[in-house]
């Protein structure tokens, strides 16, 4: 019985085009955006290289100072020495990395001018990142000791500023009329991982600024990992009660503090909203109301173009009654034309996703990405459309089928 309603429905589905058109354009076109945008976003707040260890990572990256009456702020990443003399000795932790954001460098090869963005780490920045040397190894707490003008580079930096895959530890590299001797290099990393996302990475003891200066804010950040996620709660006790503690000098015009340790999440919920309350629930409310709405659209489509078919086949629902047709045989023939249709749509805008995404990948309109299709999100986005689409098909199904013969035959007139 189920191969005959297969038949039909693929014979009802070539018959009428131009409806089949837009409805697998409308399923599939949904399906597809949904799929990239959730792919992209998955790759976004899920840890991957280098920062698999993300999962039990805290942030922090951001302080303010307010003056006493809170009429006056100021906002920036964290000084060195705040990082350093305080983050750095707490005891919860397994480990403590410190690295600067938003730095860059020139360098030049032959005429050609590169823009390099660069951060400037400690020795744990290697242990508490994951980094894939492709050649070389690390600078560590003896090169920061002795002010040894170092440096890590990425793949692209090598390929760019040396040649191609050239073996290059050992070599000198100019940056902004400085030469650091290269120790090793790492794949790429993409832009959109804040924490270590750059072309080369320096010691901090080059940096070429005060950064010793006493104070709270500048231009660094620290990446604070727990032994595990059940220490989080401790750590951030810890954290709160030596932020609490901290003797503000009495001649500094902002006196209060305040700074928190953050997890990924909670870090790019707070950024996405620009919210200090509840950022993650805001954050995922935003995100899972703007999917719903949007998976909205091709249901109701569906609805509409559903109802408006099976309208006009009235006159064959009432054929096929009186030739013995029930109820609930037609429920079912319309059941499996509209499973036939959201399957068939989906496939498509699967191949549709699937294609964008090696296109992204090879393009290298976002640096260093490489996006994969995630099918749990392709599986409910067509979860969801399979279910309003049944609904648009069982409810007027089951009102043509319980639809008198003599006025089904004439089209479904009272």
């Amino acid at each position: 019985m189920l191969k005959n309603y297969l038949k039909i429905a693929w014979k009802v589905l070539g018959r009428n085009k131009f409806f089949t058109f837009v409805s697998l354009f409308g399923i599939s076109f949904t399906l597809a955006v949904l799929l990239i945008v959730a792919t992209m976003l998955e790759d976004l707040l899920n840890p991957k290289y280098p920062e698999e260890k993300g999962r039990r990572t805290l942030v922090v990256n951001e302080v303010t100072m307010r003056d006493e009456d809170r009429s006056s702020m100021s906002r920036s990443a964290a000084s060195f020495h705040f990082l350093d003399h305080y983050v750095k000795k707490m005891k919860t932790p397994e480990l403590v990395a410190i690295n600067s954001n938003g730095n860059s460098a020139t360098a030049f090869v032959g005429d050609k001018k590169l823009a390099l963005d660069l951060r400037y780490t400690c020795e744990n920045y290697w242990q508490v990142f994951d980094f894939d040397f492709l050649e070389g190894k690390p600078f560590g707490s003896t090169e920061l000791d002795n002010n040894a003008f170092v440096a890590v580079i990425s793949e692209n930096t090598r390929d760019q500023y040396f040649g191609l895959g050239e073996q290059v530890v050992g070599k000198t590299i100019i940056l902004n009329g400085v030469s650091y001797r290269v120790m090793g290099v790492v794949k790429n990393v993409p832009f959109f991982r804040g924490s270590t996302a750059a072309d080369l990475y320096l010691p901090y003891s080059t940096v070429p600024w005060d950064y010793r200066r006493v104070g709270f804010l500048g231009g660094f950040e620290a990446s604070i990992l727990a032994h595990s996620r059940s220490d989080f709660p401790a750590l951030k006790a810890e954290f709160n009660d030596m932020v609490s503690r901290i003797d503000i000098p009495e001649d500094e015009y902002l006196q209060l503090l305040e700074v928190e340790a953050k997890t990924l999440l909670e870090h790019i919920a707070s950024e996405m909203t620009a919210s200090d309350r509840n950022p993650v629930g805001m954050f995922l409310g935003i995100l899972i109301g703007g999917m719903f709405l949007f998976m909205l659209l091709p249901a109701v489509n569906l609805i509409n173009l559903n109802t408006s078919r099976i309208m006009e086949r009235a006159s064959e629902i009432g054929v096929r009654k009186a030739f013995g047709a029930t109820a609930h045989s037609l429920t079912i023939q319309f059941l499996v034309e509209n499973i036939l249709l959201t399957l068939l749509g989906g496939v498509i805008g699967l191949a549709l996703a699937f294609i964008v995404i090696q296109i992204l990948n090879g393009s290298g309109w976002i640096p260093n990405a490489q996006f994969k299709v995630n099918f749990i999100v392709f599986l409910a986005g067509l979860s969801f459309v399979l279910i309003f689409g049944l609904l648009s098909g069982v409810l007027p199904a089951r009102r043509m089928s319980k639809m008198r013969i003599v006025n089904a035959i004439k089209g479904g007139e009272s």
